[in-house]
């Protein structure tokens, strides 16, 4: 059996780096306003003192700055029947335990061998789920030995204490199981075999499995456990038809996230693929992909029997099987509000207004946040609000995950492969070629200008879908914090620090400040004016919308027909004439 005491947890290594990289950031924030102003305040001074003596632990004396991981490792201290030993930290994601007090050698190394094997198990599965679960934590201090604890006299504790002990119980109720998975986990995150590079393993993604295998009812005494795990494993890393596709600034999001009790993440999720498809067709992308198979299957198109070949006759033979542009449009209204769909069809007439609302709420936002710091030179404390953004930010997620039910999840996937594969076809160097173009880009401007009618400016929609992207992805991934009465709702000193993106790209996990980005650019390639943002970032009431759509009798939806309302009705949505997508 594998030794999960030697596994790395990657992601709280990747943690532990991003908090050092933030306490950094605001260091230097913080010196800057220091040199700047005629003096820093009071709570800006003691800030700047608290993140020097942090950073100088974790330099001096190899410690952990990660509030979760710190706050929930002096949990398990403070309860030390738990996991039997003492957690000191990490070092690059492998657990440190302090070692076990025996007056017999043999004896000593067999206890402290089992028992930092179970606690290895439980502090994993334990953190894990709480990384999941996006638990708050107290931010940490320096106490006089030069260790860094968790401030127990913030507000946030007793969050953190409820969460905790939740995630133990959670453990304890599977972690005869969890035992038999590590191991295994470990396995599979082993690249080179035992020995070589150390075995890495999400916690987030261990815990993840452990839900995903209790859901199934798998047991320890599954015979194929093995297998069960990757069949979890797969669902979590989006192994499969579902993974996003990466290519040329657009990075669609996955769509298999957690859900909230009103708002559904992955609902809002699949949107992504749907704005990317949607300024594709305003591109004539579709269009152009038709019209090179239809000048290929005449003998009109100057390239050989290479791979540009095969991908135009495989386009062409799955054209009984690919969604028709009749389809995408009526897709586009149910989910969107794009005018073209079928007349009597279900439409999200908010959806303009609601996108609208909420992308100039986050620019007026952050906008007057920096005014008013300029102005209150003495510190004091903001005007500004971040609850308008909180409820346009909570309208918008609603309305998206309103009409991402039924068969949208479906058509999302449907549009990304298809997008995939226009983008391979494009891109094919025969196909480049044949038009003279370094790009796909170039090539689709090339064939709409020649054979359909002219061309559009590429590089504003890719730049739209690609904000598109970002946008609905910053919503999936903060319902949590969407849905919670208080608590910022944009981090300024992440925007006004914005940190190097260790991995991944801003349209899969975009942060905070990808967020702002990509509205501001929204805002501008839209040719939104200033005023028109002023006047939508107000609040006004909400529009009228169920949590999931809502059955209604026959007899009702005659009656709604027969008055010309029909389904735009069906999910509560008021009537009113649909505004144009991103046709500003």
């Amino acid at each position: 059996m594998r030794d999960v005491t030697e596994i790395h947890f990657r992601d709280l290594a990747k943690r532990e780096i991003k908090e050092q990289d933030c306490l950094k950031n605001r260091q230097q924030q913080l010196q800057n306003f220091e040199k700047n102003r005629p003096g820093l305040t009071s709570d800006e001074e003691k800030e700047l003192d608290r993140i020097k003596k942090i950073l100088k632990s974790v330099h001096d004396n190899k410690e952990v700055c990660d509030p979760v991981f710190v706050g929930m490792r002096d949990m398990f201290n403070a309860n030390q029947g738990i996991l039997g030993i003492e957690l000191k930290g990490h070092e690059g994601g492998k657990l440190i335990f302090a070692a076990l007090a025996s007056t017999d050698a043999a004896n000593k190394k067999a206890l402290a061998g089992n028992s930092m094997q179970d606690a290895c198990v439980r502090a994993a599965l334990t953190m894990g789920l709480a990384i999941t679960d996006d638990i708050e934590s107290p931010p940490v201090k320096v106490n006089s030995k030069g260790d860094i604890i968790t401030d127990r006299t913030n507000a946030k504790y007793g969050t953190l204490s409820r969460g905790f002990f939740a995630a133990i119980g959670e453990t304890q109720s599977m972690f005869d199981l969890a035992s038999m998975a590590l191991p295994l986990l470990g396995v599979e995150g082993d690249s080179d075999g035992p020995g070589g590079v150390p075995s890495k393993v999400d916690s987030g993604e261990f815990a993840g499995v452990m839900r995903g295998l209790i859901l199934k009812e798998v047991s320890v005494s599954e015979p194929q456990l093995r297998r069960r795990i990757n069949e979890c494993l797969d669902k979590l890393q989006f192994v499969g038809e579902n993974r996003p596709i990466t290519e040329l600034g657009i990075d669609l999001p996955d769509l298999e996230q957690t859900t909230d009790a009103d708002i559904v993440a992955d609902n809002v999720r699949l949107m992504g693929p749907m704005v990317c498809a949607a300024m594709f067709d305003e591109l004539k992308a579709f269009q152009v992909v038709d019209k090179l198979v239809e000048l290929f299957q005449h003998g009109m198109l100057p390239i050989g029997s290479g791979e540009a070949g095969k991908l135009l006759y495989k386009y062409w033979k799955e054209a009984p099987n690919r969604m028709s542009e009749s389809e995408r449009k009526n897709f586009y209204a149910m989910t969107m509000g794009i005018p073209g769909g079928e007349s009597g069809g279900m439409v999200n007439r908010d959806f303009n207004d609601l996108w609208l609302r909420f992308v100039s709420s986050v620019s007026s936002y952050v906008s007057q946040n920096e005014v008013d710091k300029l102005l209150r030179k003495g510190g004091l404390p903001s005007a500004i609000s971040g609850q308008q953004v909180r409820k346009a930010a909570r309208d918008l997620a609603a309305n998206l995950s309103l009409h991402g039910y039924g068969m949208a999840y479906y058509a999302a996937l449907d549009m990304q492969d298809q997008i995939r594969t226009i983008i391979k076809l494009l891109s094919d160097k025969d196909i480049r070629s044949a038009y003279g173009a370094r790009d796909m880009w170039q090539v689709v401007d090339q064939v709409a200008t020649l054979e359909l009618g002219g061309a559009k400016t590429s590089s504003r929609y890719r730049m739209l879908a690609t904000c598109g992207a970002i946008i609905t992805a910053w919503l999936a991934d903060n319902v949590t914090r969407i849905m919670r009465p208080t608590g910022p709702i944009i981090d300024m000193n992440e925007v006004l620090s914005p940190m190097p993106r260790s991995s991944g790209k801003a349209t899969t996990h975009p942060s905070d400040y990808d967020l702002v980005n990509a509205c501001e650019l929204w805002l501008a390639d839209t040719g939104t004016s200033d005023t028109r943002v002023d006047e939508m970032s107000q609040p006004r009431e909400a529009p009228v919308m169920t949590s999931k759509p809502v059955q209604i009798p026959s007899i009702a939806r005659d009656m709604l027909d027969s008055v010309g309302m029909g389904m735009s009705y069906a999910n509560g949505n008021g009537a009113g004439a649909p505004n144009g997508y991103a046709r500003h």
